[in-house]
């Protein structure tokens, strides 16, 4: 029998994992709502085991972070308030990240202020012996942090692991008060950190002409971001030299006109080309068409883009497959022409992405929208840039979305429509009968993940 109580439960489940799901492609939407928190109490309370296996599923997701943390606060306090154990154990599992401690602590001390409960304290000091060390002290312990570490030691006071884990929380602690030169020598990684900063700026870049720079930079911890702005953001090719080995593959993409500019040497560039077009390196980073793209065009006609059209070609592989039946509606009117992410315009945006999602589709068409109107069936599997070719270039005109949709919606299970904001009401009005619709506005590269999750969300099929 249902009753209003499970009926309600299902409903919270669905809209909670509804903001999850566009959270995925909404940068906006990562940072936790009222209504986020609200669902995440009820849910606590009623459906416990639901949503830890939900905030488990979040951890996959680097983007969910500032959701998954603060679901787990509103689980340790509906805990408290009803007396159930496994607090301390639940905070162990779900914090991943060095710095998740301080986020999750600065979160409990705005909404529930400094008294905190003792499942809280030891579930995070826990968390603390797990994840604190010399590199992790390196990378998130800054001024601009939630809660320093030694913030984070100070409230929860964790007994360390050992000596060497001993002299990271000492360190922690002389660091949070000002003093940044007494580094023990059984902090070697410190130490040799400590010995890049005391180069004077005017000299730093002659550490790149000695052949032991990357192993210095490796010693210290130091990522490419973090050698840029040692450097004070002034890089060389020498420098990007050293450093483009050991950068993801995400940022050698957005940073290939930098190394152009800057100067590259000829050598780094060709081992740079062959991981771009690696299909192991592809698949193994998650890259979206739309960042190869978006790369591409950043580039055109130099000695990366022998490498990026492979890893064009590859990439939509990394785009969740749509069963059914899939109608891909495409502006690019004049309302487009505005700047998007990744350099590109909103129509170019647009129909790469549009073009993507019918290449990974059971059974997809896509209608354009520009000077004149295109209509292309896609074959599964079909390459992106043969899918790109027949829907062509042509920018313009005024054509309306909602047309198109009334035009052309029967018969499709799923309509992904791509436009701008001030056309999005108007074209969600114009799906006449129920079904899996998507107006997407700003598309990212996680808008291709946040559509799947979105239909799993009205259908309750879970991930988890």
């Amino acid at each position: 029998m249902t009753t209003r109580a499970s009926t309600n439960v299902h409903t919270y489940r669905k809209e909670l994992f509804l903001l999850v799901a566009r959270a995925l492609g909404d940068a906006r939407a990562r940072v936790p709502s009222a209504r986020h928190v609200a669902l995440a109490t009820r849910l606590a309370r009623a459906d416990e085991a639901w949503l830890v296996r939900m905030t488990a599923w979040t951890a996959r997701h680097d983007a969910l972070r500032h959701l998954r943390l603060a679901t787990v606060a509103e689980l340790v306090q509906a805990r408290l308030d009803t007396g159930v154990t496994g607090s301390r154990q639940l905070l162990d599992q779900c914090l991943r990240r060095a710095d998740e401690p301080g986020e999750l602590l600065a979160y409990w001390l705005h909404w529930y202020g400094r008294a905190l409960p003792q499942p809280l304290k030891r579930g995070v000091a826990d968390a603390v012996v797990r994840l604190y060390d010399e590199r992790a002290l390196a990378t998130y312990d800054s001024p601009g942090a939630s809660l320093r570490f030694a913030d984070v030691l100070a409230l929860t006071h964790p007994a360390p692991g050992g000596p060497a884990q001993a002299a990271v929380f000492r360190h922690a602690i002389s660091r949070r008060r000002g003093d940044f030169d007494d580094i023990p020598e059984s902090l070697p990684l410190l130490r040799a950190r400590r010995a890049l900063y005391w180069i004077p700026p005017a000299r730093r870049h002659a550490l790149f002409e000695r052949p032991h720079a990357p192993s210095a930079l490796a010693e210290a911890a130091m990522s490419w971001d973090a050698v840029r702005r040692w450097l004070l953001g002034t890089m060389t090719g020498p420098a990007w030299a050293a450093v483009a080995g050991s950068m993801p593959y995400r940022d050698r993409l957005a940073h290939l006109a930098d190394f152009d500019r800057d100067g590259l040497d000829a050598e780094c560039a060709e081992r740079v080309a062959h991981e771009l077009a690696s299909p192991a390196c592809v698949l193994r980073s998650g890259v979206t068409p739309l960042e190869v793209y978006a790369a591409l065009r950043s580039v055109p006609g130099t000695r990366w883009s022998r490498a990026l059209r492979p890893a064009l070609e590859l990439s939509p592989a990394n785009v969740p497959a749509l069963a059914g039946r899939t109608l891909v509606v495409v502006d690019r009117g004049d309302l487009m022409s505005g700047p998007a992410e990744g350099g590109l315009t909103r129509a170019e945006a647009a129909t790469v992405t549009g073009a993507a999602l019918a290449c990974r589709a059971a059974h997809a068409r896509v209608v354009v929208l520009g000077t004149s109107e295109v209509s292309v069936l896609v074959r599964p599997g079909e390459p992106l840039t043969a899918v790109l070719a027949r829907l062509g270039d042509g920018a313009g005109g005024s054509a309306s979305p909602a047309r198109v949709i009334r035009e052309h919606a029967g018969g499709y299970d799923r309509i992904i429509v791509l436009t701008h904001p001030d056309r999005a009401a108007e074209a969600a009005e114009a799906v006449a009968g129920p079904g899996q619709e998507h107006v997407l506005t700003d598309v990212t590269p996680g808008s291709f993940a946040a559509i799947p999750h979105v239909e799993m969300a009205r259908t309750a099929d879970w991930p988890f």
